[in-house]
């Protein structure tokens, strides 16, 4: 044992497998496995994740107090790995819906439940002597969102396809604990109506948020029917409500209807069902508790307009979305339980992300080499935010990677790529130099004192906003100079960035404003299509040149891509 530290290990094993290592209460590291192993929603034990903390903490497993596995009954995988392979994400196959069917007899059955979990710790324990006890998959979505709210009393609502038998639960958040009100089970899902709807129009389940850029650009109302008989909620409000698992198909109505539709209105009428639904949801779960400060976490509150709307409920005062709302954030939030229910009193604390750059980073030395193994000539600027902000300026696209990698699926600023916002073709363009198919205009980030006069009705989402997690409307300014990030409806969806968040990120916004004005500038992901955000120096510098951007700002160094000339100005 090293000293009096005490250490937990936390770990998630399904799809978006993850690893977090708290030192003291206090979480030190998190990553998510796809940035190690670069496929994306790598599922399965998050062997590199666990590698990763370890050799940041500079301990060995033999050090550390408690391994915490989330999931409950994640058993099958366990015993068989095979049996339900990785690439198995078809929700309307035979395996995922049989899958979804056991989870939801084991929320309905506590023997089965018991034997699940037993059989999950039998195989566990020969590997983790120092096994602590399991902790349900909406539980650690729950603490995930209150335990980093800062919020004395919430309600904490969670949603996603399913975990651990259930697709939902509704908590009571107070004095520190999170407590079981309700939920919904597997069987009838938010996750599993929105995937479903994202596979018909051609999309990967887990990439169900271009459903939600696609809805933008169609009529809601001449589907609207079919999807009401697809996703609703009982006369409570209480438990969804959704069509016999095993009648649906892709060729069975009402799918053979939409499949016949034009896919924008599809989209459409599927993201306001799942708007409506979901508000209306969370909306009786505030009244029936009487409180009116919300936090959210799973997959579902990864739609960010969803979020818009529950902030906008006369019922609401305060939204808080965890920034790994997807099962990115399940270990962390694991932990968090944990120490709540069962660690050493006093280690944890309600309170935001003190940072929110938890993944692995690298050296000077270490960045240096990369360059030079790739032949790349590079200098390094005295004032380097002001030689990345007169590139902006330039119309060049900037890609920074520096400091430690973001907690959660989105970039943050280490891990970005950087652009002038003025222009609304940019979403044309970059995405073609970048091989990406989106229907969204980018994210901005804003200097976080400017954004009043940038963002409407900001009050109560302010923290979520720090994160990327929410769209607000946009006032006339952002209109008129920084369309590239307004979307058809008149939203956007920013990061606020303070200095004390991240002082170098910081800096090169506010050297654009004082060369242009604007403390906006376009913040889209640094990756390639259908590849997760870069984690090392070899993935920036890969996908600097694949993707023929101008500039990389790799740590202190300025990169100017030997393939590139200027192609846009302001």
């Amino acid at each position: 044992m090293t000293g009096a530290t005490h250490w937990l290990l936390a770990i998630h094993e399904d799809s978006n497998a993850n690893a977090t290592l708290f030192k003291d209460g206090e979480p030190i590291f998190a990553v998510a496995e796809e940035r190690l192993t670069r496929q994306k929603f790598a599922a399965g034990f998050p062997e590199r994740s666990v590698e990763a903390c370890l050799a940041f903490a500079g301990i060995t497993l033999a050090d550390v107090n408690v391994v915490l596995p989330a999931n409950r009954h994640h058993f099958l995988p366990r015993i068989s790995p095979g049996l339900l392979p990785d690439e198995e994400h078809d929700y309307f196959g035979g395996k995922h819906k049989a899958w979804l069917y056991l989870q939801h007899a084991i929320a309905r059955n506590g023997l089965l439940g018991r034997v699940t979990e037993e059989t999950s710790r039998l195989f566990l324990k020969r590997r983790f002597p120092q096994l602590g006890d399991f902790v349900d998959h909406h539980t650690a979505h729950a603490y995930s969102a209150y335990l980093t709210s800062g919020m004395e009393t919430c309600v904490a609502v969670t949603a996603d396809n399913m975990g651990d038998g259930w697709s939902s639960k509704v908590f009571l958040c107070r004095n520190g604990r999170c407590e079981y009100q309700y939920g919904s089970t597997a069987r009838h899902s938010p996750g599993q109506f929105y995937g479903e709807i994202a596979q018909l129009l051609g999309f990967h389940n887990l990439m169900a948020g271009k459903v939600t850029g696609l809805a933008a650009h169609g009529d809601w109302r001449p589907a609207y029917p079919l999807m009401e008989t697809l996703f609703a909620l009982d006369e409570t409000e209480t438990r969804f409500v959704t069509p016999r698992l095993w009648w649906r198909g892709r060729d069975r109505s009402p799918y053979r209807e939409l499949k016949a539709m034009d896919p924008a209105l599809v989209a459409a009428a599927a993201q306001r069902r799942l708007e409506d639904v979901m508000v209306a949801y969370v909306r009786r779960a505030a009244r029936n508790l009487g409180v009116r400060d919300v936090v959210l976490a799973g997959g579902t509150f990864a739609n960010v307009v969803v979020n818009q709307k529950i902030l906008e409920l006369d019922d609401v005062d305060h939204v808080y979305v965890h920034p790994a709302m997807t099962d990115q954030g399940i270990s962390m939030g694991a932990g968090l339980c944990h120490l709540a229910e069962r660690g050493p009193s006093g280690l944890v604390k309600n309170r935001p992300l003190p940072n929110i750059y938890l993944g692995p980073g690298a050296d000077e030395e270490t960045l240096g080499q990369a360059l030079e193994r790739h032949g790349l000539a590079y200098t390094r600027p005295k004032d380097l935010p002001g030689a990345v902000a007169d590139a902006l300026v330039a119309g060049q696209v900037v890609a920074r990677f520096d400091g430690r990698l973001e907690y959660g699926p989105r970039a943050l600023g280490n891990r970005s790529i950087l652009v002038a916002p003025h222009d609304r073709s940019v979403n044309d363009w970059l995405n073609a130099r970048l091989k990406r198919t989106e229907f969204m205009p980018f994210a901005p980030v804003t200097l976080a004192d400017h954004a009043p006069e940038c963002y409407e009705r900001l009050a109560g989402g302010e923290l979520a906003a720090r994160y990327m997690t929410m769209t607000f409307g946009v006032k006339p300014v952002m209109r008129e100079r920084c369309a590239g990030v307004v979307h058809l409806d008149g939203t956007a969806r920013p990061q606020l960035i303070s200095e004390a968040d991240n002082p170098g990120y910081w800096a090169i916004l506010q050297r654009y404003y004082e060369r242009t004005g604007t403390p906006t500038l376009i913040n889209t992901s640094f990756n390639m299509h259908s590849e997760p955000i870069v984690c090392s120096p070899e993935d920036a510098i890969r996908a600097f040149l694949e993707g023929h951007l101008d500039v990389l700002a790799l740590g202190p160094f300025l990169v100017q891509n030997p393939r590139t000339r200027i192609s846009k100005s302001v």
